[in-house]
């Protein structure tokens, strides 16, 4: 049996399109319970993802195994070591298409009655004459929509009856694009263009995702100093980003430098030796944490520059005429256990998708972004209310309170669930460390101790921040926040505790903010050999002259050997 997913449901991304109609506002779904009837919610959970369904038994099941197989073939490519990762499971919302509309009727014709007239000002419809006139804006849901937060994921898509081939279904560009560009620590630059310029144009066929032919621009006969013609960039220019000989060769640099990453990506996934492949994962791996070079190359390839020159130049005929095709392992797929879904999974997973609506709904259409904020808090605290205190439940409460600005019931929540769980979501940790801090900070304003904390307090707001640091994602904010920690404590830390902070910088070295802040904690309690990797590494990326001035600052404190004589 087989159901049909309207339209653009790729079980990941959907790209929002402006809507045709004047007047029309396109919001996220905005299902209120008591309002909508149909079959009850249903759960799954398993490879790193929880399903929430409001669909009947066997389409859910359809989906999650789907979802699953899709996942698989991916990893054939990308592999989850090359994709941003979360410790908290993606989260997908299936809701049942009549249901939906029956309950969007009853909501649109509440939120256009509650909408007030000087909210409307930014939909005034002109007529010909240009005068202008007031018109009750429209709403429509979006059918699918992907949301995230900075530790989590969310999609909700609208399930429709009718034939469709589940086969034929795909993970977007737009979704893909999502895991590689954020994945921490940062991909090579060339991997993260070559692999999506590959991907854009990809089709899912079941067990197998194909590979266009990748493009190419015409190539001069010879080269300008009348030798044989440059064909690819060598790979010490190519990954250094060096187009000199493009240029006097006479191509257009970046254009062949942009087809080379794509050539050099399809070249190391055109095999089928699986530890082949994976050699080539290897090494991106670890290009993404230290600089490319012939000898990290040759470690994990086992060749050199000059012999891979030659095979890609041999390879580039072909891979311009031919698709790849490439197949997933014959693992069979898990049975999934499909249940009936507890009050608070519903409430904690409908929940956390209705406040990450939020902060969408406020850029679109702020007029109505409170009705999503009360409706997100109402769902989070029906099985509070009724007595549970699942930790998992109670994080989402903290950050939702978070996000509507109520610090004191933040703080209660996340300190509840903290209590009963020693494993949160990052951000769930980060906000309770802040939170902490904040309220330490009001304890001593106007007293000696200010700015000051002593061991037992900086230890009291370095707890969560820690086990944030060992979930997925790392957070930037929060290396920040440790940062700050030590930046107070009236207790001289050592070079291992400052080392933390030093991790963050190497996890995120484009966070000059950061980089900056370890620098100065190491200047500033004598570890001045530590200090000079990151004033360096300041230096060489600062965009502009003030930033470059604050770290040639402290390198003036550096001894000559170590950076001061710069």
């Amino acid at each position: 049996m087989t159901r049909a997913l309207r339209t653009g449901l790729l079980l990941a991304a959907c790209s929002l399109a402006p809507a045709a109609e004047e007047n029309v506002v396109s919001l996220p779904p905005f299902i209120v319970e008591e309002n909508a009837h149909g079959p009850p919610w249903r759960y799954a959970d398993g490879a790193g993802f929880e399903v929430l369904s409001r669909c009947p038994e066997d389409t859910t099941r359809e989906l999650v195994e789907t979802f699953y197989r899709l996942h698989q073939v991916l990893a054939e490519i990308l592999p989850e070591s090359l994709q941003y990762r979360m410790s908290t499971p993606r989260t997908f919302i299936f809701y049942d298409e009549a249901g939906g509309r029956n309950a969007a009727a009853e909501i649109v014709a509440q939120m256009m009655a509650q909408v007030p007239t000087a909210d409307r000002d930014d939909l005034l419809r002109f007529d010909r004459a240009g005068r202008a006139s007031v018109a009750a804006p429209k709403f429509r849901f979006l059918p699918n929509l992907r949301l995230w937060d900075r530790d989590a994921m969310c999609v909700f898509s609208l399930i429709g009856d009718g034939e469709f081939d589940l086969e034929r279904l795909a993970l977007t560009p737009d979704y893909i694009n999502y895991l590689v560009r954020n994945r921490v620590p940062a991909l090579p630059a060339w991997f993260v263009s070559g692999f999506l310029a590959q991907y854009h144009d990809a089709a899912f066929d079941g067990d197998e995702v194909t590979l266009p032919p990748i493009e190419w621009g015409p190539l001069p006969k010879k080269s300008a100093a009348g030798g044989p013609p440059l064909v690819t960039l060598p790979l010490a220019d190519f990954f250094a980003y060096d187009l000199s000989r493009a240029a006097a060769a006479g191509l257009d640099g970046p254009r062949l430098w942009n087809a080379q990453a794509a050539l050099l990506v399809r070249w190391g996934l055109d095999t089928k030796d699986r530890a082949r492949r994976q050699a080539f994962f290897d090494f991106v791996a670890h290009a993404a944490v230290q600089s490319e070079s012939e000898e990290l190359f040759r470690a994990k390839l086992g060749l050199g520059y000059a012999e891979a020159q030659r095979q890609l130049d041999a390879y580039l005929p072909g891979a311009t005429r031919h698709r790849l095709a490439v197949r997933r392992g014959e693992a069979p797929p898990p049975r999934f256990a499909i249940r009936l879904a507890t009050d608070v999974e519903i409430s904690r997973i409908k929940g956390d998708w209705e406040r990450m609506e939020v902060e969408f709904v406020t850029k679109k259409y702020p007029a109505v972004a409170d009705k999503y904020a009360e409706q997100a808090m109402r769902t989070l605290r029906h099985a509070y209310d009724h007595d549970s205190r699942d930790p998992q439940l109670l994080a989402v409460l903290g950050l939702c309170a978070v996000d509507q600005g109520d610090a004191t019931a933040a703080r209660g929540y996340l300190e509840a669930a903290a209590q009963r769980s020693a494993t949160l979501r990052p951000r769930a940790e980060y906000e309770l460390a802040r939170l902490r801090l904040a309220a330490l900070h009001a304890d001593l304003a106007g007293t000696e101790a200010a700015g000051r904390l002593t061991a037992e307090q900086t230890y009291s707001v370095l707890v969560p921040l820690f086990a944030a640091r060992a979930e997925k994602p790392p957070l930037p904010e929060v290396y920040q926040l440790i940062a700050d920690v030590w930046d107070e404590c009236a207790v001289r830390p050592s070079r291992g505790h400052l080392a933390v902070i030093e991790e963050g910088a190497r996890l995120f070295p484009r966070r000059l903010d950061l980089v900056q802040h370890a620098a100065s904690l190491y200047v500033k309690h004598g570890y001045l050999d530590s200090a000079a990797w990151l004033v360096d590494l300041g230096l060489r990326t600062a965009p502009d002259d003030a930033t470059r001035a604050r770290f040639a600052a402290l390198a003036a404190q550096l001894p000559p050997a170590q950076g001061g004589a710069r």
